[in-house]
């Protein structure tokens, strides 16, 4: 029986029904007296968390996880994470993960990640070296490797620029099939970290397949050698300062299941740049990225692209468990083509299809210590990290330019 099927018997469809009744029940759990909430589940040998957030998208323009022009419900996010350390020495953790967010992820349950953690203490426990084996955590940027649950992220949604959920992108880049080598070191205020992936993403599922080939409705399977993947890391002062550099190399096989539609490869090299500033009121942070891809085989010519990434963003803690939001977020899906004026002449497709520009604000309220509420308002201009599974006008030339974004997320977690 496959995990759709199982979860449509569970009773988890998309309904506008059900999605208010996990509403009402996440504000039901938030609701109750703090004492009956502020769970421990575990021991320092094995623990056991969940968590529980619905989401409420509105669009003054075009769709964001549902139909948003008329509000949304369909963004829910339910997860259980289990952890046992076998030995001193080794860690095996797992989270199973239930989540919708409109047509950009309709795969319901799925096991997020299982990983084995193996890690030996050297230089007198200044040094670590480790390895980590199983469905892993892929180590990208500052968020993808936390970017679980909204208490492990600073917005309801992240840089989409970056990070592609409204793509549906989010579970062929959170996870990957195989292992990781990792080490740190750490000297007075100084700590340093690398990691090290070779592994499978999962890229036959949502829209990854779509995204790699450019193909709408892709009809085939996107495989071939294992993804390498590393990110290195600079720390000062227990994290105050954070420097990173990520980079992403794909080397894959397209293989078509239409006759009208040939077999082909696809490259793709993503390097990312990462920093971060913490202070006890305020956070700054900033990430810089491109996407080099050349396909060949499926298109009539090699087709070489490269687009560009890119935000600052600011956090604000103004009063205890408040934080306030700011961000400018910029995607161009071709670089030297920021305005999308040539590939739009190219492809007959609207300028707005190229480009996305994104002002965010927004602010969030730990109400009680399981418990909180996240709101952001955006303004939009672009359409181009919009799913067109949510939106298939867009493939006739329609949607609009400038538009606004609401978002809300209740999230209860023990």
């Amino acid at each position: 029986m496959s995990l759709n099927k199982r979860t449509a018997d569970l009773g988890v469809e998309r309904s506008p029904l059900r999605k208010l009744i996990w509403l009402l029940v996440t504000a039901t759990l938030c609701t109750a007296p703090e004492s009956s909430v502020a769970l421990k589940i575990g021991s320092d040998d094995w623990q056991l968390h969940g968590f529980l957030s619905q989401g409420f998208t509105y669009t003054s323009d075009n769709q964001v996880f549902g139909d948003s022009r008329n509000g949304s419900v369909d963004f829910t996010e339910i997860g259980m994470t289990g952890s046992v350390r076998l030995l001193p020495s080794l860690l095996i953790s797992a989270q199973g993960l239930y989540r919708r967010a409109g047509e950009s992820d309709r795969q319901g349950l799925r096991l997020d990640f299982a990983q084995a953690d193996y890690s030996i203490s050297l230089l007198d426990a200044a040094a670590t070296l480790g390895v980590r084996a199983g469905r892993v955590k892929v180590p990208l940027g500052l968020y993808n490797d936390t970017r679980d649950v909204i208490w492990t992220r600073p917005s309801v949604l992240l840089p989409q620029s970056i990070y592609f959920d409204t793509l549906g992108l989010r579970q062929a880049m959170i996870s990957a099939d195989g292992g990781i080598v990792y080490g740190r070191y750490k000297y007075g205020n100084h700590r340093f970290s690398a990691e090290f992936l070779a592994a499978h993403p999962q890229y036959n599922t949502g829209g990854a397949t779509e995204f790699l080939t450019g193909i709408q409705d892709a009809p085939g399977s996107v495989g071939g050698r294992p993804a390498l993947i590393g990110r290195a890391v600079y720390e000062w002062m227990g994290g105050r300062g954070r420097l990173m550099f990520s980079a992403v190399d794909l080397d894959l096989d397209f293989k078509s299941t239409s006759p009208l539609i040939p077999s082909g490869k696809i490259k793709a090299f993503y390097p990312l740049f990462s920093a971060q500033y913490n202070a006890e009121r305020f956070s700054v942070t900033a990430e810089y990225g491109w996407i080099d891809s050349r396909r060949s085989g499926f298109v009539p010519r090699p087709l070489k692209n490269t687009s560009e990434s890119f935000y600052v963003q600011g956090e604000y803690r103004f009063a205890a468990r408040w934080t306030a939001v700011l961000r400018y977020d910029v995607f161009h899906a071709n670089r030297n083509d920021a305005n999308g004026r040539d590939s739009a002449a190219l492809t007959g497709l609207p300028r707005h299809r190229f480009y996305t520009e994104d002002l965010m604000l927004g602010a969030r309220w730990e109400f009680l210590r399981n418990c909180l509420i996240a709101a952001e308002y955006h303004r939009i201009n672009g359409t181009a990290w919009l799913s067109t599974r949510d939106n298939p006008d867009l493939l006739q030339g329609g949607g609009e330019p400038n538009w606004d974004l609401f978002a809300l997320m209740l999230s209860y977690r023990f």
